[in-house]
């Protein structure tokens, strides 16, 4: 299936088990959107859930604490 008839979906839904893909996931998640990293055009689809075990999000940065009050 090709890039542009995966973004012409109304709905992604992207599962992602295991550590070996962590490093994809953190390309895909926090690098720019390039074709180097194809699965980083997810992020330009309106309706894109990703879905990560633990060892998939392993490589993620952390997300920034919350602000206080």
């Amino acid at each position: 299936m090709s890039i542009r008839r995966i973004l012409a979906s109304r709905k992604l839904v992207v599962t992602v088990p295991d550590r070996r893909k962590a490093e994809a996931v953190r390309g895909a998640v926090e690098g720019p959107v390039t074709n180097l990293v194809p699965a980083s055009i997810l992020r330009t689809h309106a309706e894109c859930t990703l879905f990560l075990d633990r060892e998939a999000a392993s490589s993620l940065s952390p997300a920034p604490a919350p602000p206080q009050a």
